[in-house]
């Protein structure tokens, strides 16, 4: 097994503890800043509820980017959006993941997930040789869980450096979301523009519950296997 220990501070002095704890924020303010440039101010606002949701538990990007879509973002930017929210989130976690360690509440949290998911690799040495791609798949999937949070901490019980593990959460939440989004909008462009709002949202609806049934069946499968 890979070496698993958490990732230590680099003996970095204060300043630069707060640039790396700030670098994060300051990238999705720019982002935000050039996306208002030419995205109209209803958009904008709108946009912004759903970074914010995105980062707030539990809805995913299978939740956010349907109705992101629904309410008029272009699915390009919207996957965009959460593909830059999954490199920022990784970004943070690679610079801080001792000071998650220490937040109230989360680090506890944290701290368990840890401690079953190294049991869980114990058990499964096989998962070792596919650490790279089974990461940036386990992050791509669009399910509640699969983001660049918990991603950063499967990749350090997985003993990958904070390189690889930033590498994999980017790539997979690329993946991830521009494979939603593009889906999602194929499915919107099959729907015939006189067939109403109405049609839009019965659309949607039954993505979004067939997701949840996938989602249900993959969590009641996690269990039983482990």
């Amino acid at each position: 097994m890979r070496q698993t220990g958490v990732w230590d501070d680099d003996g970095a002095d204060g300043r630069t503890r707060w640039l790396k704890i700030s670098v994060p924020f300051l990238l999705c303010g720019v982002f935000l800043a050039a996306v208002g440039l030419f995205l109209p101010v209803e958009q904008w606002l709108l946009l912004v509820g759903m970074m914010v949701a995105y980062i707030v538990p539990p809805l995913g990007r299978e939740t956010i980017i349907p109705v992101s879509i629904l309410l008029g973002i272009p699915w390009w930017l919207i996957a965009l959006t959460l593909a830059f929210l999954d490199f920022a989130g990784g970004l943070f976690m690679a610079w801080n993941f001792p000071l998650v360690l220490r937040i109230p509440y989360v680090g506890p949290r944290v701290r368990q997930f840890v401690a079953a998911g190294r049991a869980f690799l114990d058990r499964r040495p096989w998962l070792e040789r596919l650490y790279f791609i089974g990461l940036i798949i386990f992050v791509s999937i669009p399910f509640d869980g699969s983001g660049s949070i918990v991603g950063s901490v499967v990749g350090r019980m997985l003993g990958m450096t904070k390189i690889e593990v930033l590498t994999c959460i980017t790539i997979g939440g690329i993946i991830g979301s521009f494979a939603v989004a593009l889906g999602i909008d194929y499915i919107a462009n099959l729907i015939p523009t006189g067939a109403g709002s109405w049609v839009s949202v019965i659309v949607f609806l039954l993505v979004g519950t067939a997701l949840l049934v996938m989602y249900r069946s993959y969590r009641r499968e996690h269990k039983a296997n482990t």
